[in-house]
């Protein structure tokens, strides 16, 4: 991404969930790929990265979408949802951080820091009082790009991947 180029943040639609799907199989893979084995990769997209489940994610009203965007061209994207919250995690009115992911040409170019800023703003807008997420206790990249933006540590929880059976780490933020 060159200096002049800008992030564009908006809300996603109805019409970009093959765009969600794609990116989100992808972005998964890039992530945690190398990490796990395949046939438990290839359990959890399938049951999680297909046009018809993100048509129903978009369509659920507890739930926003955003999708990051530079010249056009999808660089990561963000789900919020309202609903029940993981033990320890703080507040009146949480709202969670279901997935927030960046396309790999584009990680370290802020993509991630303006889907970021965009999440608190949507979440503060809708009244919440504290943003919480899960992360794969593994994934130090996101534990330290999460750290910066102040959350902290509030719990733990389980993530199935395939048939593999992982610890993340529940982090909450005050807003």
């Amino acid at each position: 991404m060159s200096q002049a180029s800008t992030v564009r943040i908006r809300a996603a639609a109805l019409s970009d969930a093959a765009t969600l799907t794609e990116l989100g199989e992808r972005t998964f893979r890039d992530s945690f790929g190398a990490d796990n084995r395949p046939e438990d990769m290839e359990a959890f997209i399938a049951s999680h990265y297909r046009r018809e489940l993100q048509i129903a994610e978009l369509k659920d009203p507890r739930n926003r979408y955003l999708l990051a965007e530079v010249s056009g061209v999808p660089a990561g994207f963000a789900l919020l949802r309202d609903g029940p919250r993981e033990q320890g995690v703080p507040g009146d009115r949480p709202m969670g951080l279901i997935r927030i992911y960046v396309d790999r040409p584009f990680l370290g170019t802020k993509v991630g820091a303006a889907l970021m800023s965009r999440c608190i703003e949507v979440a503060r807008a809708r009244g919440h009082d504290v943003l919480w997420l899960g992360v794969w206790e593994r994934n130090a990249r996101a534990r330290t790009f999460y750290a910066r933006w102040g959350f902290a540590e509030v719990g733990e929880m389980s993530f199935l991947l395939g048939s593999d059976l992982q610890r993340d780490l529940v982090l909450a933020l005050r807003l």
